[in-house]
């Protein structure tokens, strides 16, 4: 706490300095000004709690300063010390909020009754002020989570649009008296692997960033708003109202801003005009469409519109594909490596040999492909042995968002090599546990915790997590999620504005001095000093 003492009388300075216990109420600094001009230029830069004020000085006199710190400094508290019974001296400090008016000679028991009564009034007025502040920090962390969840659900018909029709009002500016829509949708999972690489492939951490981005180019228009999806294979979705004929501009719009900001753009899905809000799942299956449907072996445009009548796709990709599968299981119980490529490589040949290939083609034949090797996968080694989720398709998109065929070739033959060998972290259910475990903890690691969440939620024992952890993969189990949190610290660090406290709780930690204490711990740096390197 601080405090200013304001008065053209030195004796009486000193007088207040001698009389009140200072350090008891916390006091750290105490500041002196001869007349209000001067201790407004400390009040500016010290912003002190309590004001100690004569009301006749040269200059700028306590009853000037007294209304300029009710316009410019409203939670100061302030006693009035004056030599003077004139209620034109009284008045000020009544109308401006004055916490007490004592007369010269100073009597000290007045005195210390007067200040401690305005430290109360400050503490208390403090508290609440706080009590405030975290509850609307609260409420921002929670409102954007709140409309990603609201929109999903109101885009993907399942909630209506009358529950949140006042809230769209107030908070977006979507109005009842809308009647028309668009959507945009864009996948960040076949998006430009350079964006991903940027955010260490974290899809969560990538969608944050590129709303904020959206929103930045659309939200103050008030004819639109971008959001996280929390169903599957969309990641972020703008809807646009209002004028609907200027969404493909905003849409260009906003591509340019993710241009300028990470060097690169994305393929965008985007609807027709539909009726709001009757059409408004309509209008989400027409943009998911229209992106799914785009031709990924070129790279004319950014901004795929729906289109009512599709191209046929090529008829030899889709009936060629068990003709294949037939050569895949040959290679793979032939347990050759050279067998198993070549199967892979004819396949990729046939592909290169397409017009058009999109990426709802890819994603149906990565389901066939999945399934048909779990099947294979239990038919050999019985059920159990292998999970489902183990055969997991890697986007293989370049550098200019262009499906890679070579890459997606090699990825089949590195899951085909898997499923032909015992290996890795899949040779005995210890490892499978863990393997578990450290996958839950890649996906969560910004929730708290503990040994014994982990414990009960994977049925073993503490003492087991982290003795088993520990043999599997080598690294004890709290460095490897210090480890992963900092790492994601520092892909916000270098690429957001974000305040320390927002990535503090992002990556799992609510209080921000223990996050900067164990930041510096691991890279021997604060996160400022790395932020600015």
């Amino acid at each position: 706490m601080k405090v200013l003492i304001v008065d053209d009388e030195r004796h009486v300075r000193e007088a207040i300095r001698y009389f009140i216990p200072w350090e008891e109420h916390g006091v750290s600094e105490i500041y002196e000004a001869t007349n209000g001009q001067e201790a407004i230029d400390i009040i500016e830069e010290q912003r002190p709690a309590v004001i100690f004020t004569d009301m006749k000085m040269p200059l700028l006199d306590g009853a000037e300063l007294l209304e300029w710190l009710h316009k410019h400094s409203p939670n100061t508290k302030t006693i009035v010390i004056s030599g003077y019974q004139d209620f034109s001296y009284v008045k000020p400090a009544i109308v401006y909020g004055g916490t007490d008016y004592l007369l010269k000679p100073l009597n000290s028991k007045q005195l210390i009754a007067a200040a401690e009564r305005a430290f109360e009034m400050w503490r208390k007025e403090e508290q609440e002020r706080e009590l405030v502040n975290r509850q609307n920090m609260q409420l921002n962390v929670l409102r954007p989570l709140y409309w990603d969840k609201a929109l999903s659900d109101l885009v993907s018909g399942t909630r209506s649009y009358p529950e949140l029709a006042t809230s769209l009002a107030d908070e977006l500016g979507l109005h009842r008296s809308v009647e028309d829509c668009r959507i945009a949708v864009i996948s960040l999972k076949s998006a430009n692997c350079r964006l991903l690489e940027r955010f260490h492939g974290d899809l969560q951490l990538t969608s944050f960033v590129l709303v904020n981005v959206c929103n930045e180019v659309i939200s103050p228009q008030r004819s639109g708003f971008a959001f996280r999806y929390w169903l599957a294979d969309t990641d972020i979705v703008v809807l646009f109202w209002g004028d609907e004929e200027k969404a493909e501009e905003w849409v260009l719009r906003m591509n340019e801003s993710i241009q300028r900001a990470y060097g690169i753009q994305l393929d965008i899905g985007l609807s027709l005009n539909n009726a709001f809000p009757a059409q408004l799942p309509l209008a989400f299956r027409q943009a998911c469409q229209g992106l799914s449907e785009r031709n990924i072996l070129q790279s004319h445009g950014r901004i795929h519109l729906y289109r009512e009548e599709l191209d046929e796709v090529n008829a030899g990709g889709e009936h060629s594909l068990p003709i294949h599968l037939e050569k895949f299981r040959i290679s793979v119980l032939s347990g050759e490596v050279e067998r198993m490529n070549k199967a892979v490589d004819d396949w990729a040949e046939h592909l290169s040999s397409m017009n058009l290939l999109t990426e709802s083609s890819i994603r149906r034949w990565e389901g066939e492909i999945r399934l048909i090797l779990t099947r294979w996968r239990t038919e050999q080694w019985g059920e159990g042995q292998f999970a489902e989720d183990f055969i997991h398709f890697e986007p293989c998109y370049g550098e200019e968002g262009l499906f890679s065929v070579e890459g997606w070739a090699n990825h089949l033959k590195s899951l085909l090599l898997k499923l032909s060998k015992e290996g890795g972290l899949t040779q005995n259910a210890d490892s499978r546990i863990i393997l578990e475990i450290r996958n839950y903890l890649d996906q969560n690691y910004q929730q708290d915790m503990t040994l014994q969440h982990i414990a009960e939620r994977f049925y073993i024992s503490r003492e087991n997590v982290s003795r088993k952890f520990k043999q599997v993969t080598g690294e004890n189990l709290s460095d490897y999620l210090t480890n992963l949190r900092v790492d994601k610290a520092k892909v916000l660090l270098q690429n957001t504005n974000m305040r320390l406290s927002q990535i503090s709780e992002l990556v799992g930690y609510e209080d921000e001095k223990y996050f900067s204490r164990v930041f510096k711990k691991a890279t021997g740096q604060t996160p400022r000093e790395y932020r600015k390197q």
